[in-house]
């Protein structure tokens, strides 16, 4: 985690680490506010809920990833390949859509939970596409234990909140599960940042490379 830290302190544009977290938790909040409406509604208007629930974690989720990542100062020049951007962003909101459909899908108390689930894989699924549309001029290796980590984090903390938020026991209850949301979000993607280990090309002192050229 010593590198998570360092990557954090020394590659990052502290600034925008904090408006990443602010936009974060906001969309957060968002979506557990409309994921608990989706639970209060009848099932026949429940879907629009949901959909409108997805999209702002989504959305946010892909916010919080692409400022965290203008945030990123390797020391080097970076691009971004368009098409899988775009797919990043499609995944986290098709993905989120799903989860909180199986959230709301059963009263199972285990509903929630596996809900939460598939809603952290769909924030690892985003970022790690997000990821394969980064060009930097080297070669990229990753970290397999801190990968792990990110993915775990991410479910672990992502299910813990759609547990508590299905419980609608008032604006703590709210807030706590919004919290721990905005910290699935955070800690899986500087987890996964801290894996990131890029080796420079030595053209790249004069030219940047074009996508998917390595040394």
């Amino acid at each position: 985690m010593f590198r998570v830290l360092t990557c954090l302190t020394t590659e990052h544009d502290l600034r925008m680490v904090v408006l990443a977290g602010a936009v974060c938790f906001a969309a957060s909040l968002a979506a557990v506010c409309l994921f608990e409406r989706a639970l209060s509604t009848a099932r026949h208007v429940r879907a629009g809920w949901i959909v409108g629930a997805g999209a702002a974690a989504g959305c946010g989720i892909w916010a919080t990833h692409f400022i965290a990542m203008l945030a990123y100062e390797p020391g080097v020049p970076v691009g971004y390949d368009v098409a899988l951007t775009v797919l990043s962003l499609i995944a986290a909101v098709a993905l989120t859509i799903a989860g909180l459909a199986v959230a709301c899908a059963t009263k199972s108390p285990w509903s929630a939970g596996a809900g939460g689930v598939i809603v952290g894989a769909g924030v690892a699924v985003m970022h790690y596409t997000g990821m394969a549309a980064l060009d930097v001029p080297g070669h990229v290796t990753w970290s397999a234990s801190l990968v792990t980590a990110s993915i775990v984090f991410g479910i672990l903390l992502a299910g813990a909140a759609l547990t508590i938020a299905a419980r609608r026991r008032g604006a703590r209850m709210t807030l706590s599960a919004a919290v721990l949301l905005t910290l699935s979000i955070v800690l899986h993607h500087f987890t996964a940042m801290g894996a990131v280990n890029s080796t420079l090309c030595p053209s790249s002192l004069e030219t940047t490379m074009s996508p998917g050229r390595t040394c």
